[in-house]
């Protein structure tokens, strides 16, 4: 029996005259690399290109989904609560957990959380005297939340 991989999402096992071909679409839990400013060093851009954030944006789906539908949580409250942690165990960043949620929203499975339809986004209370706007799921976000394994 042979196999080959023909590009990242379809491989080919053979045996014989018997060949099957297998479709695996990458996970979220798979993605790697994350957004990265210009105005950071090139230390970091080096650093988004192997961050794990496929697994962040996983841990981020399950968090808001434990508190869903009756709230949300900000990009402070899911790194100093721990509900996000990088490969080493430790919790992200705020600034790395907003960056994991704004990739979210534009990926349609998070959006801000508002006061009433199309009102003012709802803020909590993060670091003396700041706010942070809160995040709920989508139904989309829903859907896919719950079929992330825990």
């Amino acid at each position: 029996m042979e196999a080959r991989t023909l590009d990242d999402s379809t491989t080919v096992v053979w045996s014989g005259t018997l060949t099957t071909v297998a479709f695996c679409e990458p996970s979220l839990w798979d993605q790697t690399g994350g957004l990265v400013s210009d105005a950071h060093p090139l230390t970091s851009h080096r650093a988004a290109t192997t961050v794990k954030s496929g697994t962040q944006k996983a841990q981020i789906l399950l968090a808001l989904r434990a508190v869903w539908p009756d709230r949300g949580l900000t990009g402070y409250d899911l790194s100093t609560r721990g509900l996000v942690v990088n490969g080493a165990g430790h919790p992200i960043s705020a600034n790395q957990a907003c960056t994991r949620l704004l990739e979210l929203r534009d990926a349609g499975l998070v959006d801000f959380q508002r006061e009433f339809p199309a009102g003012p986004i709802v803020e909590a209370a993060t670091t003396p005297g700041n706010t942070g706007q809160v995040h709920t799921l989508t139904a989309y976000g829903v859907s896919k939340a719950s079929a992330i394994p825990a």
